[in-house]
């Protein structure tokens, strides 16, 4: 080798040397960046020459983006259940909601042992408060979780927008990098597809200048060559029981994601499917799935102890061919249950419901919780007669085959000819008064709606929904506890433990339907109160404590794909203080061959 070559090579090697060590400086300065990937210095030849390379394996990094939105996910809904979690109390509390329904059953057990006392009815009221203070309370609650929740998704919404004009920005800059990108760009740009993919699951393609690509996991264009579209969210809070999602705009009620821009119009992500994961997603299942879940359990406990007080259960009288039912007192909401032979001889069942609203009409079979019932809903706000013709064409509809007349003093008359039969009819008739209609009680009001009885409404808006944040004691037995014990009309009756016998009786015996959000398990069967209210705080404990255990796992895979994304792309300082050694010693050893060159310059300048 001549010594002009040797001089050649020795100043590239220190030339060479010299910039891997200022990489391997560059990494171990960022040892503690999350964000920063591993440089590789690769010495090169012809136009592209040395390069800086990201040490990075595509397909972990993409696992990381997709754990990342899952475990966005359940960590929005671990934070809010243990919230929830907090507002129910332990199980064994005597401030809980069991608890509290355990002091007024106990009340009307010592008013039954001495129903004259003013003491214990007064006892019983107090507790009855209570009770209806503690609904009240953990429903608030609840809807100020489903605000804060509101909240969140619009505070998440602008982090997305903002990671996406982010992400544009990058694409840019990238783009017009040509061959020479910067590696802390594509950092950066990496750090705003995890954060955007925490939000929610997003599918990323990357072209070969670097460039990047977004779109929805079902397809919907986020980020693309013309730049990004926008996010934006309507919050709707503070939100109450009647703030429910509707994929009809015209009947949403809460706010909703939009993506715009790109040439379309406003496209419903909520709608569209395309917001299943990360905490978007976490945030919308806890919005309009689990804590509508737990509204509407607390409502069927509200609902269900005032109709097991205050409602009476009427028979119908035998007529040729069928039955008499008198509706006499029958209010919106109210019920008559109707079971009938068809000619082929299989037995069907009617749940026939008071409906004055004509906007909710026609009832779908779900408004009750019997899956094997038709349902009806008919507006009796002219009597029988003023019934009778729609009634006989909804049952016409459903193929009975019974007749609807006007029987005695203007009873619903419902008959069939054989070999078609009416089995049974019946009705459940809320009790207005506080004597006169037998030992029913309207001891529970709808507090927020004037005061008055709890009839289990379908008008607009339904009186269940929201019930447990209104239901109240109703104010004239408040005045007057003397009806707590007389049932009797005229009111001048002794006192005697008839009504509080028969009142317990109610809470002990009266089955209760759980309405269709509020997921209980029941499959159309029917709980007493106390046995309600034991299922409704064991189904929100195992459903607290499936998502935290959905959280811990999905934190352990978190850490074990970035563990290995690490190991991959990280700084590890004893791999790079074990490569500063060996470039040092190369850059020695050049240095060596160049002080040689040099010396043997120096000799032949000499000779």
């Amino acid at each position: 080798m001549g010594l002009f070559s040797a001089l050649n090579t020795s100043t590239e090697g220190l030339r060479r040397t010299h910039d891997a060590l200022a990489v391997v400086s560059q990494n171990v300065s960022n040892a503690n960046n999350p964000n920063y990937v591993r440089r590789d210095f690769i010495s090169g030849e012809g136009p592209v020459g040395d390069q800086v390379r990201r040490a990075l394996e595509p397909y972990i990094q993409k696992r990381v983006w997709r754990e990342s939105a899952l475990t966005g996910f359940s960590a929005a809904q671990s934070d809010v259940m243990k919230q929830l979690d907090q507002l129910y109390g332990a199980p064994d509390s005597q401030s809980n909601l069991s608890a509290s329904y355990n002091q007024l059953y106990a009340a009307f057990q010592s008013l039954r042992s001495d129903p004259s006392s003013t003491a214990q009815q007064t006892s019983l009221l107090s507790a009855a408060k209570s009770f209806t203070a503690k609904l009240n309370g953990l429903s608030d609650d609840i809807q100020s979780l489903r605000s804060g929740v509101e909240d969140a998704l619009a505070s998440a919404t602008t982090e997305a927008n903002d990671a996406l004009t982010t992400l544009a920005g990058l694409n840019q800059k990238i783009g017009n990098s040509g061959l020479s990108v910067d590696p802390s760009l594509l950092d950066v740009r990496d750090a705003a597809i995890k954060t955007l993919s925490s939000l929610f699951d997003v599918s990323v393609s990357q072209a070969s200048d670097g460039t990047v690509s977004l779109t929805t996991s079902n397809g919907n264009t986020l980020l693309d060559a013309s730049g990004a579209r926008t996010l934006s969210f309507d919050s709707h809070a503070p939100l109450n029981a009647n703030s429910l999602y509707n994929s009809v705009s015209t009947l949403r009620s809460v706010g909703t994601v939009t993506l715009s821009g790109g040439g379309a119009g406003g496209l419903d992500l909520i709608a569209a499917g395309a917001l299943k994961s990360g905490r978007l997603g976490g945030l919308i299942d806890l919005r309009d799935r689990a804590l509508v879940s737990a509204q509407s359990q607390l409502d069927d406990i509200a609902a269900g102890i005032s109709s097991a007080l205050s409602d009476n259960d009427r028979a119908s009288s035998a007529v040729t061919g069928g039955y008499d039912l008198d509706l006499t007192g029958l209010q919106p909401g109210n019920r008559i249950a109707l079971s009938y032979k068809d000619s082929s001889g299989v037995d069907h069942k009617v749940t026939i419901i008071r409906v004055e609203d004509s906007s909710v009409l026609p009832l779908a079979n779900t408004s009750t919780a019997d899956p094997n019932d038709s349902v009806i809903g008919i507006s009796f706000a002219g009597g029988v007669a003023g019934a009778k013709a729609g009634l006989q064409t909804a049952l016409d509809a459903i193929g009975a085959g019974l007749t609807v007349n006007a029987g005695t003093a203007g009873a619903l008359r419902l008959t069939a000819t054989g070999p078609a039969a009416v089995n049974t009819l019946s009705a459940r008739i809320t009790s207005t008064t506080m004597t006169g209609a037998g030992t029913a009680l309207p001891f529970f009001v709808d507090g927020g709606n004037g005061s008055i009885p709890f009839t289990d409404s379908l008008d607009k808006p339904p009186q269940r929904s929201g019930f447990a944040s209104r239901i109240a004691v109703n104010p004239t037995l408040l005045s007057n506890s003397t009806a707590l014990s007389i049932y009797q009309s005229p009111a001048n009756q002794a006192a005697d433990p008839t009504r509080p016998s028969d009142l317990i009786d109610r809470l002990d015996k009266t089955g209760l339907e759980s309405s269709q959000n509020s997921n209980l398990g029941l499959a159309g069967a029917s709980l007493p109160l106390a046995q309600m209210i034991k299922q409704t705080l064991q189904v929100q404990a195992n459903e607290i404590r499936r998502v935290s255990s959905l959280h811990e796992t999905q934190q352990t895979v978190q850490a074990a794909i970035d563990s290995r994304f690490s190991a991959m792309s990280g700084v590890q300082l004893d791999q790079e203080l074990s490569d500063m050694t060996q470039l040092q010693n190369a850059y020695t050893a050049n240095a060596r061959v160049l002080s040689a060159v040099k010396d043997m310059f120096d000799v032949l300048m000499r000779i």
